[in-house]
């Protein structure tokens, strides 16, 4: 047998590797569970920005990518609304939590800061567009003209269907006193059928509801500014270790076959999952301080939430 100390040094090295690789497993084991004790089903939300139905197609694949890669039972949550699901974020009833813009900003606002996951990337951009929409055959050319006019907005917490139209009906100078009337649908698919059954004049939805509508006779009245796309964040209280593993499956979601396929389910046009930071919400904020959100957005008509 070898005694040299060189060969002592490449035991003791291979003793330690195996303790670190050990210890890891073993720490991950137990972040597991602490957070899913007694094999309590984990809770993948999402805000209902579409049907029911069609949330629960989209993210089922990535619950199941995510159950398979952390050896836990995941189901999907779709809010009632924007307003109870980020409640639930906020009160960390959910544990992996799909958020808008809007939702996110609001949840800081309201319970302060989540173990921040990864960002949606859609054609190499994580950014978020939408359209304010008339019908083709609509008269009307510019945003200025929708005073007197009728307007659909989307559930109050929506950043592309309601927080940034009322940024961009502001910056033309209409109010929403200014609107003949307006009311808010659920999801922006009910926006866009609002606007094309003539039941609203113009109404504001995000650009993957436009393109899939667009040929149906929705006309782009106003391209809206960028804001920073939907991310993922983390249960407060999540073991850290945890969170790092969940982090690292999203943000290497691209690399793996299954994954990418678990992603275009999500979005058809998702490129990737990317790092996010709250700094990446700043000019949302700065969007919302110079127009400032306008209280009786409450007070519309509500038609379909």
């Amino acid at each position: 047998m070898r005694n040299d100390p060189g060969h002592r040094r490449d035991r003791i090295r291979r003793v330690i590797g195996a303790w670190m690789v050990f210890s890891l497993l073993l720490g991950h084991s137990v972040a597991v569970h602490a957070v899913d004790p007694a094999g309590r089903t984990l809770l993948l939300g999402v805000h209902p920005y579409l049907s029911y139905g069609e949330l629960q197609n989209r993210f089922q694949p990535l619950a199941h990518y995510l159950a398979r890669s952390l050896g836990v039972t995941l189901k999907v949550k779709v809010g009632r609304d924007y307003a109870e699901h980020v409640d639930e974020v906020g009160h960390d009833r959910i544990d992996i939590a799909y958020l808008g813009p809007i939702s996110y900003v609001h949840m800081v606002e309201k319970h302060g800061s989540k173990p921040l996951l990864a960002r949606l990337e859609r054609n190499g951009k994580a950014v978020l567009v939408g359209h304010i929409v008339v019908r083709d055959n609509s008269p009307l050319q510019h945003v200025t003209e929708l005073r007197g006019k009728a307007f659909a907005f989307g559930d109050p917490e929506s950043t592309m269907s309601t927080v940034v139209p009322q940024a961009v009906l502001a910056a033309a100078g209409i109010s929403l006193g200014d609107l003949s009337h307006y009311a808010n649908y659920r999801g922006h698919s009910n926006v866009a059928l609002a606007v094309l059954s003539g039941q609203m004049d113009a109404g504001a939805i995000k650009s993957e509801v436009y393109e899939d509508f667009s040929e149906r006779g929705l006309r782009s009245l106003a391209r809206m500014p960028e804001v920073s796309e939907h991310l993922f964040v983390a249960r407060g209280d999540m073991p850290p270790l945890l969170v790092e593993k969940i982090r690292m499956l999203l943000l290497g979601i691209a690399d793996d076959p299954e994954g990418m396929l678990a992603l275009k389910a999500l979005h058809r046009d998702a490129t990737g999952l990317v790092p996010v930071s709250d700094r990446d919400y700043d000019p949302l904020r700065k969007l919302l301080t110079m127009t400032g959100q306008q209280d009786d957005q409450q007070d519309g008509q509500d038609a379909g939430r």
